[in-house]
């Protein structure tokens, strides 16, 4: 029988793995995001919209709003569970806490459609681990330009999710 989506490693709830996942992501998502703790207009995001804090772009915020860094963090934190369980809907395969920490944060930067329908997870839903990673390489454009920081901050997220295959492969959650 195939395992379910509830099942994802070695029998682990959905839920043990996310709470594995998370705080790996967290600092990832912190160190590739950048934070502002003044809300702004966005110059590189798709509408120019208002950011603030880690990348965040959802909610009733006005330009010059201030958050406190503790805000940030909270704020940073509850968004991550949704973008998880956004990540584990499309995934059938089993992962480790590091891979699904990668692909939260490559979920969290873009976007929740694009990351399902993404080669990524077709390559992964077909347990080609080490293909499903790197493939994460080819997502370094914004407004149809090149970006050094999209290609290093997919380098970290290779990096992670590579290091978590064995675990995957094993049936680990680590």
């Amino acid at each position: 029988m195939a395992p379910t989506k509830r099942q994802l490693v070695g029998g682990m709830s959905v839920a043990a793995l996310i709470a594995a996942a998370i705080p790996i992501a967290i600092p990832s998502v912190q160190k590739h995001e950048g934070v502002w703790y003044t809300a702004k207009i966005d110059q590189i995001g798709t509408g120019k919209p208002v950011t603030w804090c880690y990348g965040e772009t959802e909610g009733p915020v006005k330009v010059g709003q201030r958050f406190t860094p503790r805000e940030c963090t909270q704020m940073l934190s509850k968004k991550l569970v949704r973008y998880a369980n956004s990540a584990v809907s499309c995934i059938y395969v089993p992962i480790s806490a590091k891979m699904l920490a990668s692909f939260i944060d490559f979920n969290y930067n873009v976007g929740e459609y694009r990351f399902c329908h993404s080669s990524t997870v077709e390559l992964l839903n077909k347990r080609e681990y080490e293909a499903a990673c790197e493939g994460m390489r080819k997502y370094t454009l914004s407004g149809g330009r090149f970006r050094q920081g999209l290609l290093n901050r997919r380098i970290d997220e290779i990096a992670l999710c590579s290091d978590g295959i064995p675990a995957a492969k094993a049936g680990r959650i680590e």
